[in-house]
């Protein structure tokens, strides 16, 4: 259901953004709560997020876990549900899967980025090969007028496999899985790994515009901090300052949150970006996304939940 209709989905999500931004739209976006557990370097979050418009709202929450161990769970790092919960009564109404879910909205998160901060962008290289690097190619190529994407990920099996499977669905596109040794020149870089140590430096390929979607737990880091002086940073939401990166920045004195642009600060402005930095956009994961992402399937499936309370797990 996201992947049919890519641009209609990522115009769904900028309109509402657009809507919060500008007051159209009340935003009730408490900060996530994480749980610890740092014997296995790992977490739960609960996320809540209520939007409100013409006296209706949508309710939604996600419990979501990272899996780290992944032997009961092996092929997925992000485990969990998201609900949606009916708008006068509070009863959970749908049931979502929390590992696509929360990829296909962070990988939307990036081609809205893209769009924003880099929109003539022909060129796109993704390091990380996994769901969300999936995503976030797949609607990168969707909104954004490239001409060639590549796939790059430290096991090259799953590089190849991520980039055939694009390039069967993008037939316009030249994808290819490339080592990362042998990565070159690029427009956009996206980043979405799970590694523990910072790994992207400047001047990363030469890219305008580096966005940041796997650096989202306290033991997870992709930029370095070289960065800092030379880039704009541009965040999802402010709360994705509390994580990852952008948290042990601030730990080390070296940024506050008033060196941040949000994006309903880009929202508002009259004028795109037009500047010569490079830029960094950063998501370590925002309950307003999964809302949104919510909101626009259950509008798809004939407006949620009816008169009759019918349920249906997505």
């Amino acid at each position: 259901m996201l992947t049919e209709n890519p641009v209609e989905y990522l115009h769904w999500v900028r309109r509402q953004l657009g809507d919060i931004a500008k007051g159209g739209m009340q935003l009730e976006l408490p900060p996530k709560q994480v749980f610890h557990d740092p014997q296995n370097e790992s977490d739960f979050r609960v996320m809540p997020c209520i939007v409100r418009k013409a006296g209706h709202a949508c309710k939604t929450v996600k419990i979501i876990g990272t899996n780290t161990l992944q032997q009961l769970i092996p092929d997925q790092i992000t485990v969990g549900k998201a609900f949606a919960l009916h708008p006068e009564e509070n009863f959970i109404s749908h049931v979502f899967e929390g590992c696509l879910l929360s990829s296909a909205r962070t990988g939307v998160c990036a081609a809205l980025a893209t769009e924003l901060l880099a929109p003539a962008s022909e060129s796109l290289t993704v390091i990380g090969a996994g769901r969300v690097g999936f995503y976030a190619a797949f609607f990168t190529a969707a909104s954004a007028g490239l001409r060639s994407i590549r796939i790059a990920d430290s096991d090259n099996t799953r590089a190849a496999d991520t980039a055939a499977l694009l390039s069967s669905m993008l037939p316009e596109l030249t994808v290819k899985a490339t080592p990362m040794q042998e990565l070159s020149d690029t427009d956009v870089v996206i980043l979405a790994t799970t590694s523990s140590k910072p790994f992207c430096h400047p001047p990363a390929w030469g890219a305008k515009l580096v966005i940041s979607l796997g650096a989202d737990t306290d033991n997870q880091h992709e930029l370095a901090p070289e960065w800092i002086p030379i880039a704009d940073i541009f965040v999802d939401t402010r709360d994705s300052a509390r994580f990852g990166d952008l948290a042990a920045w601030q730990t080390a004195g070296l940024i506050t949150t008033d060196n941040l642009i949000d994006l309903f600060d880009l929202l508002r402005q009259e004028t795109p970006r037009t500047t010569s930095r490079p830029g960094l956009f950063i998501s370590t994961g925002s309950a307003l996304f999964d809302n949104l992402t919510i909101s626009y399937l259950l509008d798809k499936t004939a407006g949620g939940v009816t008169s009759e309370m019918k349920s249906s797990n997505l």
